[in-house]
């Protein structure tokens, strides 16, 4: 890993120029993306929440791709 990446026990984020995609576990199983740029005034975040279902099937599809 590198050093734009970080982790604990609920989230995994990765940033660096001022951008960042963070994935955060919630305890019912779902799982919240949240893109966020920070460019002052013009600053802007966009977050999608997807099933453990859905976050299981991303993960298998990386896996096919050598991930």
């Amino acid at each position: 890993m590198t050093d734009r990446v970080f982790e604990d026990e609920r989230s995994w984020e990765v940033s660096g120029g001022g951008r960042s995609v963070e994935a955060y576990v919630f305890e019912a199983g779902d799982v919240m993306i949240e893109v966020i740029e920070d460019a002052g005034w013009d600053s802007q975040r966009a977050s999608f929440t997807m099933t453990r279902e859905e976050a299981t099937a991303m993960k298998e599809f990386l896996i096919r791709k050598g991930y």
